[in-house]
């Protein structure tokens, strides 16, 4: 597997890619990792049962990702292919992202006549729009690239419906399939249902990147909203890091809602379980979204999820049934969905009942079996069983 990202680097991706390979490896299957370095080591096993190569220097930014590092990261991987590929006898390449992992396998398949698999996850897919000129500027100049990882892939994945749709938008003669982001059940679950709050007040929790993206200036100014109208039983957990952080902040003062808000900072992902466990409901104020990994662990914890009315939480949210939506940078639809379940005790534990069996759907040893059998059917006839050698990717 090939991904730049990996925890405690990047976000989602990285999380899709960890668990993937834990639960690939329980069914059997030998994984490399390739991914970005975050410290000083070059390789190490795993305790989950795969083995993760670092590669190129040391990043020290962990939330956040730069252009020129992502070309440095697809240089150095393809510089170290051919020691890579004798060593690890790979069957199969999967690269998450079209860039910079797609380029690995794209020089792997070209040289060595791998066959590799690229997962779409978002902000790859030209059209993906999250409101940063910078990426529309990158689309274009990777327009021809992009189209020749998808077309040399043995199998482009989506991980959602909407993304698959984004895809064919750019490529309309592509094939796509869709295998969704998973959750991992064992490490995600329910908490007992003690009344955790003090002063009986409502516990909101936004956890990902402080970006225009995801939203954070939305949620905020819908929590100015709740002020005005004398909704003050509630506080907000931030968890995440991002450009918008003194942003965040100044509107926080301009509110007078510092004592509503608990600023956690970045944290890691064995960090996650303890911090859903201890919300009511989950707020992700997204402008557009492929599949995010953090709803799927808040509804698996239990928890009733608001979110904006936007691609890519439609396999995820059900209107009043898991969570409620409110349109993307509108903070008084926010502010009315909030006010809404802080309210109405009964319909937040109806929609965190929903939540937590919606999200057993999305087990990852399910969304393991399934790529598999993709993994499986793509190297028919070369490969006599399951259990031979895979390569992960990088993204």
């Amino acid at each position: 597997m090939v991904n730049y990202e990996f925890p405690p680097i990047g976000g989602g991706g990285g999380t899709t890619t960890r668990y993937l390979a834990k639960y690939l490896v329980k069914l059997g299957v030998e994984v490399n990792v390739y991914t970005a370095k975050p410290m000083d080591k070059d390789v190490h096993d795993h305790p989950e049962g795969f083995r993760l190569h670092y590669v190129g220097p040391v990043k020290k930014k962990l939330t956040t990702t730069h252009l020129p590092e992502l070309a440095r990261f697809a240089l150095t991987i393809m510089y170290y292919a051919k020691p890579v590929i004798k060593e690890v006898q790979p069957n199969l390449i999967h690269c998450f992202f079209t860039i910079p992992s797609g380029c690995f396998g794209l020089y792997a398949k070209k040289i060595f006549k791998i066959p590799y698999i690229t997962s779409a996850l978002g902000a790859d897919v030209p059209g993906f729009n999250i409101g940063d000129w910078r990426l529309d500027v990158y689309h274009t100049f990777t327009h021809s690239l992009t189209k020749s990882i998808w077309n040399n892939s043995s199998h482009l994945v989506a991980n959602s419906t909407s993304l698959m749709e984004l895809c064919k938008q750019f490529s309309p003669k592509q094939s796509v399939e869709v295998i969704t982001n998973g959750v991992d059940t064992e490490v995600f679950y329910p908490g007992s249902k003690k009344n955790n709050s003090q002063n009986n007040e409502v516990q909101l929790l936004y956890i990902s990147r402080l970006t225009w993206q995801k939203g954070i200036e939305t949620l905020i100014h819908a929590l100015g909203i709740l002020k005005a109208r004398g909704i003050t039983n509630y506080k907000l957990t931030v968890a995440g890091d991002g450009h918008l952080k003194e942003p965040m902040f100044s509107l926080i003062d301009k509110y007078q809602i510092r004592d509503k808000v608990n600023y956690l900072g970045w944290k890691n992902l064995e960090e996650l379980p303890d911090i859903y466990r201890t919300a009511d409901i989950f707020i992700l104020p997204s402008v557009m979204e492929g599949m995010p990994s953090v709803v799927l662990q808040a509804m698996a914890t239990g928890l009733p999820i608001i979110a904006s009315r936007v691609k890519g939480f439609e396999e995820i949210l059900e209107e009043n049934i898991n969570g409620l939506t409110a349109e993307y940078n509108n903070p008084r639809e926010f502010a009315d969905a909030i006010e809404k379940l802080i309210k109405v005790t009964e319909l937040r534990e109806k929609m965190s009942r929903s939540s937590f069996e919606k999200a057993r759907k999305f087990s990852w040893e399910s969304i393991a079996e399934q790529y598999l059998e993709l993994y499986t059917k793509t190297v028919y006839g070369t490969v006599k069983n399951k259990e031979k050698s895979l390569l992960s990717n990088f993204s």
